[in-house]
């Protein structure tokens, strides 16, 4: 062996490992968790879920919904944190409910050093037996969706 080759060697692992930062720099530091839905009780003035609110027919609360966002994020241009909730049109025993849908966004310029923030979302309470939930994270680098089907019952 040369004696040039211990120090090709060294070269090519500087290399390497430069190139691994350049790559795990540019992958998102950030992902979404899961969406969890609660009910803010405005007589309670407490956030319940929906068998523990005051009213059984969906009166005097908002939905509540908690999008889980992991990871460390610093950038120079936020994050774009989108939910949508619809609902289609229903027939039921107590009459007929419309269709709905509502849309929501929030930047987000930091996360928490712990790495993990709920970031809520407070939306009209509207009887359904059929809500979808949709979470969109969009960024540099990032965009990520997590659903969630659930219902916002109400007392027949």
């Amino acid at each position: 062996m040369s004696k040039l080759a211990p120090s090709r060697l060294l070269v090519l692992a500087i290399t390497l490992l430069l190139a691994a930062t350049t790559v795990s720099a540019a992958e998102p530091a950030v992902s979404l968790g899961g969406i969890v839905m609660r009910v803010f009780d405005r007589k309670k003035a407490d956030i319940v879920t929906t068998e523990e609110a005051s009213d059984p027919y969906g009166m005097n609360v908002d939905a509540l919904l908690l999008v889980k966002v992991q990871g460390t994020y610093d950038g120079d241009k936020p994050l774009k944190l989108t939910l949508t909730a619809s609902a289609p049109k229903e027939e039921t025993e107590a009459g007929s409910r419309r269709a709905w849908k509502v849309t929501q966004t929030r930047e987000l310029y930091t996360l928490p050093e712990g790495g993990v923030a709920q970031v809520p979302f407070l939306l009209p309470y509207q009887c359904s037996g059929t809500v979808k939930v949709v979470a969109t994270l969009t960024g540099p680098g990032i965009k990520e969706t997590r659903k969630l089907d659930t219902a916002f019952p109400c007392a027949e």
